[in-house]
């Protein structure tokens, strides 16, 4: 008798084991690592620009910077999310900046108008974390940059610092 319980265990348990590998609709298996495909996800590594060292007065200090950025999506089907975090030396404690179309130092628009993109206020640190969503859609491909500067103009000589945002999974 308790042969036959144990074999009729070891039977349901194989049979468990094949539910599972199935794929819902009853097709060949699937491993499970292509059940949970991680979702597509832009970074970039931000890094000051360097000065036009023709019109820098000679005291001057250069102020240095960098940061980090990853753009991720978001919760609705037109809307993206970007956490930002960037430390400062400068004098400025309000920087704009901008996710824009090309690569650091081509010349394009952004995204969207640079006053949908929430200030960065540096702290005394001259650190500064911003979490930020866009009314805009996560792009499955293209080419993007993060620039960020020392006013809302979006200027080319108040531009602070630039990142290359890279595509990849996380």
């Amino acid at each position: 008798m308790k042969k036959r319980r144990f074999l009729v265990f070891i039977a349901a348990a194989a049979s468990g084991f094949t539910a599972c590998s199935q794929s819902p609709a009853g097709g060949a298996p699937q491993p499970l690592a292509s059940m949970s495909a991680a979702e597509p996800r832009w970074t970039a590594s931000i890094q000051s620009v360097k000065e036009d060292r023709i019109n820098v007065p000679p005291d001057s200090v250069r102020e240095k910077s960098f940061g980090s950025a990853q753009w991720t999506r978001g919760t609705g089907p037109a809307l993206s999310v970007i956490n930002l975090t960037f430390s400062y030396s400068g004098p400025e404690r309000d920087l704009a900046w901008a996710i824009l179309f090309g690569s650091c130092g081509s010349a394009s628009l952004p995204l969207v108008p640079l006053s949908n993109f929430p200030e960065l206020n540096v702290n005394t640190g001259g650190r500064e974390q911003v979490n930020a969503t866009l009314s805009v859609e996560l792009p499955a491909s293209g080419t993007f940059h993060i620039d960020i500067y020392k006013d809302r103009t979006g200027a080319i000589e108040s531009l602070v610092a630039c990142g290359n945002l890279r595509q990849g999974r996380g």
